[in-house]
């Protein structure tokens, strides 16, 4: 008796202890279930504060808070499609994450093929990396799905023509052709089933094509354009002429029309027939300045060169201008022709009249200054750069400008003033820039007689970079004209004339440098070099040569090239006393 109360007993505590482990296990279910809701809840809030960082601009905050959101919350596939966004733009070079979040954008749109905006991103994606055949099945879906959408047909058409597979051009042109019958005929169908019989080699499907537009409406001047293009592509220009004549017939103020036909003549050599079209185009006010530009912009590029046409393009420019007179697109393209031929003053005018009608473009600014930099009207140089200022206190390169012009004027102090103000806008992590100021402050320095604080600022520029050209150019040259540690100055400008060893100016660095050294023989092949590749040798280029020649001994060229000298600065004292003596002078 007492053994079965014992067990009896036993049987008790373990039914007892049993049902405190099931408790305790229900009891644990429910707590890991209720953290996993929890977890969904806070990885909702967590992406929705997101979202409202990303419409902020916070794009770190935003990644951030997208990939702490799905960390919580794998399972969300539209949380997974944005995460997998995420991945594949900022860690694009590792082919591991690349693959994955592909597939989370792949996952959501196979189970989700309802949301459109972004079943066509991923098309857009799974194209741009490759995945065709994905590509081409989410877009056979879409199109199924959505029968009315011809963007959807155009896009799937192009894809399928993408494969360049027989069978599948043919469904590309099947769409193209629904997408017809719907809409109608027009130039971008026709242009794109064209594209695909080219593919094909069709020729007679491509003519076919272009007729059947054009009979659609005979009347229309861009349709009979487009036949005659047709012909042009495959070498009928008679025919060709005829639909450009029927089109300047039907809209005689069309200006496509017009440029049709002059790049016809063009193509048969007729340059007075050419000229005389595009003139014809331009005139016309009806069309629309974008063309007019592209016109001028293709006729300027295929005659700039020669000087016998320029009258002409000036005179195309000047009636552009009548007809658009506030189109600063004129005005500039005016100033990009004027300054390919080498006329600054003229496209210093026009880049004053673009600033004029819109001072809003920091680089207008600049390439004013600059231009008056280039024909030495340095006090106009100073006034742009001033100007620009006005609009942009804080960009170094007007800062620059205005230095520099000071500089060329004397005014010494004033220009260190703009060099360390615009020095203070500089990015402190920009060496090259950092390096370019520091140049131009040296070259301050040495222009106002301050010599041991330019070759400080020299150093410093070549410290910050060892391959500012300027800098070694300039303190080798000063070096040697102050006949200080030349083995130095021949260092420097050595690493100048490897890097440039046609420029002219870094040649007759090197000549001089040569010529304090007391090496005649290579400072003679040196500025004979230098004047080579000079297409306007300087007052000082001749003298230094002057001074070279007669050191090899070789009086009656060093005489040639001091009255040279001379006559490109007849105020000079000491090139009349070489010249007067026929001799050298150190001082």
């Amino acid at each position: 008796m007492k053994v079965k109360n014992f067990y009896l007993h036993v049987s008790a505590i373990l039914m007892l202890v049993v049902g405190i482990g099931l408790n305790a296990v229900a009891a644990g279910e429910k707590s890991s279930q209720w953290n996993r809701d929890a977890d969904v809840r806070k990885a909702d809030y967590i992406f929705l504060e997101g979202l409202r960082q990303h419409e902020l601009g916070k794009n770190d905050a935003y990644h951030e808070l997208l990939s702490h959101s799905y960390s919580l919350n794998d399972t969300d596939r539209y949380v997974g499609f944005e995460y997998g966004i995420l991945m594949m733009t900022l860690l694009q070079d590792d082919s591991t994450y690349l693959e994955k979040g592909y597939n989370l954008l792949k996952d959501y749109v196979v189970n989700n093929p309802s949301d459109f905006y972004n079943n066509v991103m991923f098309v857009s994606v799974a194209n741009s990396i490759g995945k065709v055949d994905d590509a081409i099945s989410v877009l056979d879906r879409l199109h199924r799905n959505n029968p009315g959408r011809s963007e959807v047909s155009a896009r799937y058409a192009g894809v399928l023509a993408q494969t360049g597979k027989s069978e599948n051009i043919d469904k590309a042109i099947a769409l193209f052709d629904a997408i017809e019958v719907a809409e109608g005929r027009s130039i971008p169908l026709s242009s794109q089933k064209i594209q695909l019989y080219l593919m094909r080699e069709d020729t007679a499907s491509i003519l076919k094509e272009a007729y059947g537009l054009l009979a659609s409406s005979p009347r229309r001047v861009d349709y009979n354009v487009f036949v005659g293009d047709m012909q042009m592509l495959f070498g009928s220009r008679d025919s060709a002429l005829r639909y450009y004549d029927k089109a300047v017939e039907i809209d005689p103020t069309n200006g496509v029309a017009y440029y049709s036909r002059a790049n016809y003549y063009r193509a048969i050599g007729d340059s007075v027939a050419y000229d005389k079209e595009v003139f014809q185009a331009l005139r016309q006010e009806n069309l629309e300045l974008e063309p007019k530009l592209e016109i001028l912009k293709d006729y300027v590029s295929a005659l700039y060169t020669d000087s016998l046409q320029q009258p002409r393009i000036s005179s195309l420019f000047r009636e552009l201008i009548e007809q658009h007179p506030h189109e600063v697109a004129i005005h500039n393209l005016y100033r990009d022709y004027l300054i390919a031929i080498n006329d600054y003053a003229g496209a210093a005018e026009q880049s004053s009249y673009s600033l004029d009608i819109d001072p809003s473009d920091v680089r207008q600014w600049i390439a004013l200054s600059s231009l008056y930099m280039q024909i030495r009207d340095f006090d106009k140089s100073l006034d742009a750069a001033n100007r620009g200022l006005h609009y942009f206190e804080s960009n170094p390169d007007l800062y620059m400008l205005a230095a520099t012009g000071l500089t060329q004027l004397d005014r010494h102090d004033e220009a260190m003033d703009y060099l360390k103000r615009g020095l203070q806008y500089v990015d402190s992590t920009n060496a090259e820039v950092m390096s370019e100021f520091d140049t131009a402050i040296g070259d301050t320095y040495y222009s106002a007689g301050e010599l041991d604080s330019a070759f400080v600022y020299y150093d410093r520029a070549i410290e910050l970079n060892p391959l500012n050209l300027t800098a070694l150019n300039n303190c080798a040259y000063y070096l040697a004209c102050e006949d200080k540690d030349l083995d130095r100055a021949e260092k420097l400008i050595t690493v100048v004339v490897d890097e440039r060893p046609d420029d002219s100016t870094s040649l007759d660095t090197y000549a001089w440098v040569l010529f304090k050294k007391k090496n005649y023989e290579k400072a003679k092949e040196m500025i004979e070099k230098a004047i080579e590749n000079d297409d306007d040798p300087s007052s000082e280029l001749y003298d230094h040569a002057g001074d070279i020649m007669f050191m090899n001994r070789q009086p009656d060229e060093a005489l040639d090239y001091w009255k040279a000298a001379l006559d490109l600065d007849p105020d000079n004292d000491l090139l009349q006393r070489k010249v007067k003596h026929k001799t050298y002078f150190y001082k």
